[in-house]
C-alpha cells in the first residue's frame, strides 16, 4: 500500500494538487522550557516534566490547471481550471476544522488537526496554468493520533500490574484518556511511573465512575445514575490528571483500591505520535 495524505478528505496526491516533498510532514515538536543555569556550577540543572510545544509543518504544494486525473473539462481550458483549483485549495486550507490524515505504507492511518497561520505566497509564471506554494500549518495539539480508540482492561485485586499492550506503538504521551471504574470499588488509584490519579470515594455495585483525564471531569458512565464528586479526585503530577507516556519503563499500570476483592476498570484513549 502506498502512502497518502489528505486534508478534510481531499487527496494531496493528484495531478491537479500534489505534495512535492513530505520532509516537512515528519517534523517533531520540541520540548517547552529550558534547563536552569546556576552560577559557579558546571552545566545546567535539568528541569523535569517539560511539555511539548505546538508543532509546525511546512508543505510544498503544486497546483495544476486540470481535474485531479489530469483531464480538462469540456468547454474549459488549463488557465480557467487553474484558478478553480487555486480557489478550492484556499477553501481547503482555511477550513475550520482542518483534519489532516496520513496513511503509512502498512495501511495504518494517523490524524491531527491544524491551522494555517502564515500568509500563502504563490509562485507562478505569467499565464502558466501551474503554481507552487509553501504552506505552514500549526499542529496546535502537538501530536498525531490514531483514528480509533484503544482500550486496556486494568482490573483485578488491589496491586494488580497490567502491561499497557493496547498502547504499545505510540511515541507521544496520551493525556486525553477515559478511565472507567465499575462498581463495586472503593478508592481506586491508577499509577504509571510518577504519574497517578485517585478517586477517594466509593463506587457502589451497579454504578460506574468515568474519569476524563484531559478535561478534568468525572461522570457516572453508563451505569446506574449518580453524581461523582470532582473534589474527591487527587493527582500526582500537575497538568492532566493522568497520562500514558510510552517513554516510561516499565510500561505498565498499577491498580490499587480498598474494595477487599477484585474490581474492574479500563483505560481508553487514542495512541499519540510525535510524527506521522
Amino acid at each position: 500500500m502506498t502512502e497518502a495524505l489528505t486534508i478534510n478528505g481531499v487527496s494531496l496526491d493528484t495531478y491537479a494538487l500534489m505534495l512535492g516533498d513530505i520532509s516537512g510532514l515528519m517534523m517533531v515538536p520540541q520540548r517547552r522550557g529550558d534547563n536552569v543555569t546556576v552560577p559557579n556550577r558546571h552545566g545546567r540543572i535539568r528541569t523535569l516534566g517539560k511539555k511539548f510545544e505546538a508543532n509546525e509543518l511546512t508543505l510544498p504544494l503544486r497546483i495544476w490547471g486540470s481535474n485531479p486525473d489530469g483531464s480538462i473539462p469540456s468547454g474549459s481550458n488549463e488557465q480557467l481550471e487553474f484558478f478553480k483549483r487555486r480557489d478550492e485549495l484556499l477553501q481547503l486550507l482555511y477550513s475550520d476544522p482542518m483534519l489532516i490524515k496520513y496513511t503509512r505504507p502498512n495501511g495504518h492511518t494517523v490524524q491531527t488537526r491544524g491551522e494555517v497561520l502564515d500568509v500563502l505566497d504563490f509562485t507562478r509564471r505569467y499565464t502558466e496554468p501551474t503554481a507552487q506554494v509553501n504552506v505552514a500549518i500549526e499542529i496546535y495539539d502537538a501530536f498525531w493520533e490514531d483514528e480509533d480508540t484503544v482500550s486496556q482492561n486494568v482490573g483485578g485485586v488491589t496491586g494488580t500490574i497490567t502491561p499497557l499492550t493496547a498502547f504499545v506503538g505510540g511515541t507521544a504521551p496520551t493525556s486525553d484518556l477515559i478511565i472507567t471504574v465499575f462498581g463495586p470499588c472503593n478508592n481506586p488509584m491508577f499509577a504509571l511511573g510518577n504519574t497517578w490519579v485517585k478517586y477517594s470515594g466509593v463506587i457502589a455495585a451497579g454504578r460506574q465512575l468515568t474519569i476524563d483525564t484531559g478535561e478534568w471531569q468525572v461522570g457516572p458512565g453508563s451505569g446506574t445514575a449518580w453524581v461523582p464528586e470532582i473534589r474527591l479526585v487527587e493527582q500526582g503530577q500537575p497538568g492532566a490528571w493522568f497520562e500514558i507516556d510510552p517513554a516510561i519503563v516499565p510500561f505498565q499500570v498499577t491498580f490499587t483500591h480498598t474494595t477487599g476483592g477484585s474490581a474492574s476498570a479500563s483505560i481508553a484513549g487514542r495512541r499519540k505520535y510525535l510524527s506521522p
